[in-house]
């Protein structure tokens, strides 16, 4: 595919890519297959697209000059700005808005304003290519509070794998609350993130300020003025006619009026120009904020959803890797054996735990909410399995044994993977259980398709006969277990029980 850049920072190293149809891409420079160039505004490349994002970018086409074009735009352009800048508006022509010409369109200013945050984006690609997750929203509380009791049982508890995971979790978070402090309210949006970044704009809004404390000034001498001549009238009246003092006072006077008139024509002068400025101001104000407003309200979207997956991710990591370190600590063990809890250390052990404590018919708000908090959790951490097999007998006995071992469990029953696959996206599997014998399949092909879709996601293996060989295999493949098939309901269940327990 081909486009042309339109805008990147040498600072940030962040680009986009408009094509010929309209569409756009952003892209980064670690993305730039060209050694011999480097990225520039007008410059025509070929880019392969994934998503909105553009990969391996090579220029094809330099950019053309453009300063010709920029000399012939700013003669043509100077007499009227000239005519704007004068306040004139006496001639009875209206200057159109126009005029005030944009630097940076509102997409190009989109972009530049939160390059900070495309960058991060960008850099966290490994981690919006997971699935499992924990809404941080809805969990930092009860995670902190649980790290924080698991620091107080096993002092040796935290280490340097799990304060880094969770430093980069509330990191994560962080840079979450500021993109949403940044962006909650659109019109102070479109003020710091477009209006800011166009030249002519802020140029004629200081002009305008200047303006107004110039009026200011002179409406203040006008009124002392004013007064000053008021008394020197009085003064002269009291005085004859022809004297020194008299000719004197008749001069000061007539000094100061002509001052009076000066500041009067002077602060009708800069009203108008104000009117002017104003009235270019506004237009170009509501010229371009329903297209900011779109765009903008697009970006918001699309990067609120990446920077919450980011941190739900990291949530997650941190949530596994923090109960797998308590299942191995004698302390926390000991602990939650005197308190009569035998089951694996989970979120939903530890909030059982609590709840257990409370009077249900009498909890306050907060406590609810740890009931729908202690909802969430169990939902999910119910497993879904997918399993295949081209024995329908035995993948029946899967089924009603997986039913027995907990009906909450999810299970997808098939002898043709090439039917199953393609929907792995949506049923989001935690386990994957293959017999790598069946005929005709490639299995190792399977696994890793599955693992390109659920990087995360559990291998396991059904064998009618464990061989040396497919000991090896399974070493290979890393599958977490074996489970022997049967024919006997009884053994199959607890195979699978083991397994899944």
């Amino acid at each position: 595919m081909q486009g042309k850049i339109i805008v990147y920072s040498d600072q940030t190293g962040i680009g986009k890519i408009i094509t010929k149809e309209r569409k756009k891409y952003n892209f980064n420079v670690d993305e730039w297959d060209d050694y011999e160039k480097t990225p520039a505004v007008g410059q025509i490349v070929s880019f392969e697209p994934e998503g909105i994002n553009a990969h391996k970018i090579r220029v094809t086409q330099e950019a053309e000059p453009v300063e010709s074009k920029k000399e012939a735009d700013k003669e043509q352009n100077s007499a009227a700005r000239d005519v704007q800048d004068s306040g004139e508006a006496r001639t009875g022509e209206r200057e159109p808005a126009w005029l005030i010409e944009s630097d940076l369109d509102v997409e190009a200013c989109i972009e530049m304003h939160f390059s900070d945050i495309r960058k991060r984006v960008a850099q966290s690609r490994e981690l919006l290519e997971q699935n499992r997750r924990l809404d941080f929203t809805r969990m930092q509380r009860f995670l902190t509070t649980a790290y924080n009791n698991l620091i107080e049982i096993d002092h040796s508890f935290e280490n340097y794998e799990l304060a880094e995971i969770r430093q980069e979790l509330l990191e994560a978070n962080d840079a979450y609350r500021s993109f949403k402090n940044r962006t909650d309210y659109i019109q102070n949006a479109y003020e710091k993130v477009f209006l800011n970044k166009q030249s002519r704009y802020k140029e004629l809004r200081a002009k305008l300020d200047l303006n107004k404390s110039r009026i200011t000034k002179h409406t203040e001498n006008a009124a002392n003025l004013e007064k000053e001549i008021k008394q020197k009238s009085g003064s002269l009246k009291k005085l004859h006619a022809g004297t020194e003092e008299y000719i004197y006072l008749f001069n000061e006077i007539k000094i100061l009026k002509r001052s009076h008139v000066d500041a009067i024509h002077e602060i009708a002068k800069l009203t108008e120009e104000n009117r002017l400025y104003i009235e270019l101001l506004d237009n170009f104000y509501k010229m371009h904020y329903e297209r900011f407003k779109k765009s903008f309200e697009e970006f918001t979207k699309t990067y609120d959803s990446l920077m919450r997956k980011i941190q739900d991710v990291l949530a997650y990591r941190f949530d596994s890797l923090m109960w797998k370190k308590a299942n191995r600590s004698k302390p926390i063990q000991s602990f939650f054996a005197k308190a009569g809890i035998h089951d694996e250390f989970s979120a939903v052990t530890y909030m059982k735990y609590y709840l257990k404590t409370l009077d249900s018919s009498k909890l306050n708000r907060q406590n609810q909410e740890l009931m729908e908090l202690m909802q969430y959790l169990e939902a999910q951490t119910k497993k879904r399995l997918v399993c295949i097999d081209d024995d329908t007998e035995f993948l029946g006995m899967v089924k009603t044994v997986l039913g027995e071992i907990d009906r909450d469990i999810k299970v997808v029953l098939s002898t043709r993977p090439e039917t199953i696959l393609p929907d792995l996206k949506n049923i989001q599997p935690n386990i994957l259980i293959i017999n790598p014998m069946i005929r005709g399949i490639d299995s190792e092909s399977i696994i890793e398709y599955a693992r390109k879709i659920i990087p995360d996601i559990e291998i396991a293996f059904f064998a009618r006969r464990i061989s040396r060989e497919l000991l090896l295999y399974a070493k290979q493949c890393n599958t977490a277990a074996i489970i022997p098939k049967t024919l006997h309901q009884s053994e199959l269940n607890e195979q699978l029980r083991e397994y899944i327990d």
